[in-house]
C-alpha cells in the first residue's frame, strides 16, 4: 500500500511536469506506462495467488511460519567443543520458517485464507493504481466515483489486512501444535538419562504469544484522508467551474 501512495505522488507530479496544457496531462506517457505496469502486476498477483492456493491445499509439504517459544539449541553438558569466538548467553529465535508435511485440512484451510487475503491486498493495490491513472487520463481525478472507490478500498485494506494476519497467526499456531506437540518418545539401543524430548533433541516448544501488526489500520486511515482530499478537490473544482 505504500507503493500506492508513492504512485499517487508520482502521477500527480508527472501530470504537472510533463504537461504543457490540460490535454497533455490526459495522455501523459508516465501515467499510461504506470497503468500498464499496474495491470501486469495485478495479473501476476492473481496467477501467483492461484498457484499458492493450490500448493497450500494439495502439496505434500506446505511452507509455514511457526511460532515457537524463545529457543536456542544447547549441547548436553557431557559434550565439549572448541571454544567459539562468541557465545549466546540468552535469547533465541521465536519464529521458524519451515516446510511441513502432514498438516490436517483445518490448518491448510486457515493458511489458505492467509494466502487469499494477502493476494487480495496486492490486487487491490494494483487496481487502485489503475483507477488513479485512468482518472488522471480522463481528467476525473476529483470525481465522486473515485472518492467513493478510495473509501471502499480503505475498508478492504483494513478488513483484508486483519484477516490475513489472523489467518496466518491461527494457521501457524495450528501447524506448530502438530509439528512440535510431541507427547512421548522412545529410543532403541543406548539408554540415556534425559526424560524431556525437547531437551534431548533440541526441539522447541509451541508459543501462544502472537505477533500482530496494526499497519492495515494506518494504511486505511491514510486512504481515507486521500479520499477526503479528492472530495475537497472536487468541491474546489466545481466552484472554479461555476465561476467560469
Amino acid at each position: 500500500m505504500l507503493v500506492v501512495l508513492s504512485v499517487v505522488a508520482l502521477i500527480l507530479f508527472s501530470g504537472r511536469t510533463m504537461a504543457k496544457d490540460s490535454d497533455a496531462v490526459a495522455g501523459g506517457t508516465m501515467v499510461r506506462l504506470t497503468r500498464r505496469i499496474a495491470w501486469l502486476y495485478v495479473a501476476i498477483c492473481g496467477v501467483g495467488a492461484l498457484v499458492a492456493t493450490a500448493e497450500t491445499l494439495w502439496d505434500a509439504a506446505v511452507t509455514v511460519r511457526l511460532p515457537v517459544a524463545e529457543f536456542w539449541p544447547k549441547l548436553p553438558e557431557t559434550v565439549t567443543i572448541q571454544t567459539p569466538l562468541a557465545t549466546v548467553e540468552s535469547g533465541g529465535f521465536a519464529w521458524a520458517n519451515v516446510s511441513v508435511s502432514g498438516l490436517d485440512v483445518q490448518a491448510r484451510l486457515m493458511l489458505t485464507g492467509a494466502v487469499l487475503a494477502q493476494a487480495a491486498l496486492a490486487v487491490v493495490a494494483g487496481l487502485v493504481i489503475i483507477k488513479l491513472c485512468t482518472a488522471v487520463m480522463n481528467k476525473t481525478l476529483f470525481a465522486p466515483r473515485l472518492t467513493k472507490g478510495v473509501q471502499q478500498v480503505a475498508g478492504v485494506v483494513l478488513v483484508g489486512g486483519l484477516v490475513w494476519q489472523g489467518c496466518q497467526i491461527f494457521g501457524g499456531t495450528m501447524a506448530a501444535e502438530q509439528v512440535l506437540g510431541a507427547t512421548a518418545w522412545g529410543q532403541a539401543g543406548e539408554t540415556i538419562a534425559w526424560t524431556d524430548i525437547h531437551t534431548m533433541v533440541g526441539l522447541p516448544s509451541v508459543a501462544y504469544s502472537w505477533e500482530f501488526n496494526f499497519w492495515p489500520v494506518g494504511v486505511a486511515l491514510v486512504l481515507m484522508v486521500l479520499a477526503e482530499l479528492f472530495r475537497q478537490g472536487s468541491k474546489v473544482q466545481q466552484g472554479a467551474t461555476g465561476l467560469v
